[in-house]
């Protein structure tokens, strides 16, 4: 029992001592305190939704069976009467159309790299900045997980490194390239053991390989009279495929595509509140690596027994390697901010004034701080001169200050330790 006792107060003395060190210590290092730059900063509130993507799309279909070969990729703009694909009964034989179709391909590319004129110093510079630019946009495409986009623009960089090569080795062309894959090809024909069936586009537009069922559901006729019992009868809406024929793709005729979201008709008032008919709304794509387009409102499908509405986007851009995914999440962006970013930490009210403290050298000092707005632990404030951002101002916070974020018996004109 003594020896318990005995561990007992050694114990409480040995918590006693470090609490004396650590007062010391702490007293002997002076003020603590923690600093923060302030830096120039971007968000946006977002409105989160559901959407439906329609487009005006035309399905192909092929009757029969067999392996598709396709000359065009996804996006490409096809002419009417063009040859989309080949079909054959035969595996090798649709083997050996890839490999002429992969052939042809770099004859395309070889020629748009012959170079007809002697490049200056400058358009050298300007040469080696398109590739430069090239290369990052294919790595940053690689970064976030869209190898499909950065396999697009391949065939442009591939381009430029050819006449970057012509120019510097005073080539010009690349005839003997060409020629040489020219016989492959006729060679290769000569391997081919049946006619394969070709696919022509009874329209022009843009071709995409893949269909999902849904291209008779979700179609233009109906979005342009639509009633809000037909927009929700489409979350049971099942795919619908030629089980007969072959799949073969799309068209869709025209670059113009809707984008429609259902939201309750407060948020849809103050999301077009002071905005013109001819506003544009940024929305974002999460399926698409956060891609934000401007988007026309097209028009809002109301009806009184609904507490609901459906606004309809619309934009004509057309982006490579896009995700057109029937239904998927989006995200409408309300208002943007932009301003100096600080930990919401260090946003302090002094003698009624909001504002923060800033370290001037060992002195300390008031700003005040006009909040736009706060997310995530930081506040946004306002530039106190918008014209010229990196000005300083005596009395309001700016860009680059060195913010107090935490620290103890704070006030205007403590000298810090």
């Amino acid at each position: 029992m003594k020896n318990y006792l005995k561990h007992i107060l050694m114990g409480i003395a040995a918590i006693a001592v470090l609490c004396y060190v650590g007062l010391q210590v702490s007293l002997s290092v002076g003020d603590m305190i923690e600093v923060e730059s302030a830096v120039y900063g971007t968000t946006d509130r977002a409105i989160q939704a559901e959407a439906y993507i329609f487009r005006d799309e035309t399905p192909i279909t092929v009757a029969g069976s067999g392996t598709p070969c396709y000359y065009f990729a996804d996006g490409e703009k096809v002419a009417r009467g063009a040859d989309i694909m080949t079909v054959y009964r035969s595996e090798s034989d649709a083997a050996l159309q890839e490999e002429i179709n992969g052939l042809e391909k770099k004859i395309a590319v070889l020629e748009r790299s012959s170079i007809t004129k002697v490049y200056s110093t400058n358009e050298l510079e300007t040469l080696d900045r398109n590739i430069s630019e090239r290369v990052y946009s294919i790595i940053d495409s690689v970064n976030s997980g869209n190898l499909r986009l950065a396999s697009l623009g391949e065939d442009e960089l591939l381009v430029l490194l050819n006449r970057r090569t012509a120019v510097m080795t005073a080539a010009g062309g690349y005839d003997m390239v060409i020629n040489e894959y020219r016989k492959r090809i006729s060679d290769l024909k000569t391997l081919l053991s049946e006619i394969p069936l070709t696919v022509r586009a009874s329209e022009s537009g843009y071709f995409y390989s893949a269909t999902d069922g849904y291209e008779y559901t979700f179609t233009m006729n109906l979005l342009n009279s639509i009633t809000l019992e037909q927009y929700y009868a489409l979350q049971n809406a099942q795919p619908r495929f030629a089980s007969a024929n072959l799949s073969a793709g799309k068209i869709v005729s025209s670059p113009r595509w809707y984008v429609t979201v259902s939201l309750d008709k407060k948020t849809i008032s103050r999301l077009t509140a002071g905005k013109s008919s001819y506003a544009l709304y940024k929305i974002r794509f999460p399926y698409s690596d956060g891609r934000t387009l401007e988007m026309r409102l097209d028009k809002v499908v109301s009806q009184t027994n609904y507490e609901t509405a459906v606004a309809v986007f619309s934009t004509d851009i057309i982006v490579q390697g896009f995700n057109y995914t029937r239904a998927q999440p989006v995200e409408i962006v309300a208002e943007s901010y932009s301003g100096i970013k600080v930990p919401a930490a260090a946003i302090r009210v002094v003698e009624g004034k909001v504002g923060v403290y800033t370290l001037d050298g060992t002195v300390v000092r008031f700003k005040t701080a006009e909040v736009l707005y706060e997310e995530n632990g930081y506040c946004y404030c306002k530039v106190p001169y918008p014209e010229k951002i990196d000005r300083v101002s005596r009395s309001a916070l700016s860009l680059y200050d060195p913010v107090i974020v935490s620290g103890r018996d704070l006030y205007e004109g403590k000298i810090v330790k």
